[in-house]
């Protein structure tokens, strides 16, 4: 990577840029730090001329790395839950790129935590999974926002760190009571396939919020999620079972990652949402979710998991991929 790089983080609900730089103990730092709500621009060349007019000017670095929310195609990407088609060949013939690369941004997010702090982190399970016979260390990363992301991060003594994308959150959500059957079963009669993205998202609040209204006889009010996590902050109760049925079910989710992967070193979760439902990961029932795995029970409860709380992480890993 050259001294200065532009990165950017593109989601379905909000666009960050920054310009990383790289020192001499190879960790990138970040400056012109700049962040818009994604539906504030038509499409996402105008939100790139806005940040480059606005923070850098003429004189913008020549190379790029943008982690977007969506799966690669060669040339280009077309964001999953955001009606824009991002095209390489049209950002390099407008803007003057010699270097474009695209990631998804949830592979950026998993490639940025071997290179934060621990104060990026919050702890929701120390573990303690002692010395691994393989030469290779793997963390499952998940991560909720306005999606739900999932990828595995691989560590090889002689390589280095690589990230392997998945599109795991549209596994079909496992309920484990009767309760979480009732919720799962009002779901299904009115979207048909209900996937782990359908609960644990952003918009996963909003539906599970009038799921539980609806199977405990309560009218539900039109809230979006911003609206049941403030609720629920409030006293709610319905806005509290929503968000602790969101929390089961991604520390679920998360502890089905780590058994399909063998990530016993350890595993992160990430994403707006995921910080959000922090008062409720740590409560006892969210953690018999992750280590409650029948006769993988003990194993994963010596398995490290915390919350990643940096805003910045997605283009920390864009600047360490390229």
């Amino acid at each position: 990577m050259q001294n200065r790089i532009l990165v950017g983080d593109i989601g379905g609900t909000n666009i960050r840029f920054a310009v990383a730089h790289r020192h001499a103990s190879g960790l990138p730092s970040l400056s012109h730090i700049w962040r818009a709500p994604a539906n504030d621009f038509e499409k996402f060349s105008d939100a790139l001329a806005c940040f480059l007019e606005n923070t850098t000017g003429h004189d913008h670095p020549t190379q790029a790395v943008f982690a977007l929310a969506g799966p690669m195609d060669k040339d280009s990407v077309s964001l999953t839950n955001k009606d824009w088609t991002v095209r390489r060949s049209d950002l390099i013939s407008r803007f003057g790129f010699d270097r474009l690369v695209f990631m998804n941004d949830f592979a950026a997010m998993a490639r940025s935590i071997p290179e934060l702090s621990d104060d990026a982190f919050h702890n929701i399970q120390l573990g303690h999974p002692g010395e691994s016979l393989s030469p290779l260390k793997t963390i499952s990363v998940a991560g909720a926002g306005t999606g739900l992301g999932q990828a595995l991060l691989v560590g090889d003594a002689v390589k280095g760190w690589s990230v392997l994308p998945t599109e795991g959150g549209h596994q079909p959500f496992a309920p484990l009571d009767d309760y979480e059957r009732q919720i799962q079963a009002y779901l299904n009669a009115k979207y048909g396939y209900v996937s782990f993205e359908l609960i644990c998202s952003g918009r996963g609040l909003e539906v599970v919020y009038d799921a539980i209204s609806a199977v405990n006889g309560i009218t539900p009010a039109d809230l979006r999620a911003n609206d049941v996590t403030q609720r629920a902050k409030s006293g709610d109760m319905t806005a509290q079972d929503t968000c602790e049925f969101a929390a089961n079910a991604l520390m679920n989710f998360i502890g089905n990652t780590v058994l399909a992967s063998g990530s016993w070193q350890g595993a992160v979760l990430a994403g707006g949402v995921s910080q959000h439902l922090l008062p409720y990961l740590s409560k006892p029932s969210a953690i018999e979710r992750f280590t409650g795995k029948g006769k993988m029970e003990s194993r994963m409860a010596r398995v490290p998991l915390r919350l990643l709380i940096d805003s910045t992480a997605p283009l920390i890993g864009a600047a360490s991929s390229s």
